[in-house]
């Protein structure tokens, strides 16, 4: 497409725009109707490819997170750092991103044991970095 052209077709849209801008809901709707176009099946139409499109991507995204996932190599079998340790790692991890939540399975407070399975899993999320030089 020549320079021309483009400069032409993008001054066309420039106007389009100012027009449809100008129009108020009930003229484009009269327009749609006297096209023979129901606007309300128009929009729920554009509404469901929408909705189409949106789910095709949100299932791209968890396709591609479970193969991250599966490429990560699990927790390594070595020797994890002190409890006191884990605990300032895991605060840390929060700390830094604010989005990371967690709920308790009873009471108010987790156990160790729990610390421990919530480090190893946030290690495996990559939002702990496994370094040596905590144990």
């Amino acid at each position: 497409m020549s320079n021309e052209t483009r400069k032409t077709l993008d001054a066309i849209r420039a106007l389009a725009l100012k027009d449809l801008e100008a129009a108020s809901d009930e003229d484009i709707r009269a327009d749609f109707a006297a096209e023979g176009v129901d606007p309300d099946q128009l929009a729920a139409g554009i509404a469901v490819s929408l909705d189409e499109v949106l789910a095709a991507s949100l299932r791209q995204q968890a396709t591609a997170a479970k193969v991250a996932m599966q490429v990560r190599a699990a927790p390594k079998n070595s020797l994890r750092p002190t409890l006191d340790r884990i605990k300032k790692r895991i605060a840390q991890a929060f700390a830094a991103e604010p989005q990371l939540a967690t709920a308790f399975r009873e009471g108010s407070r987790q156990s160790d044991a729990d610390l421990e399975t919530l480090y190893d899993d946030l290690l495996l999320m990559g939002k702990i970095l496994d370094t040596d030089d905590d144990r």
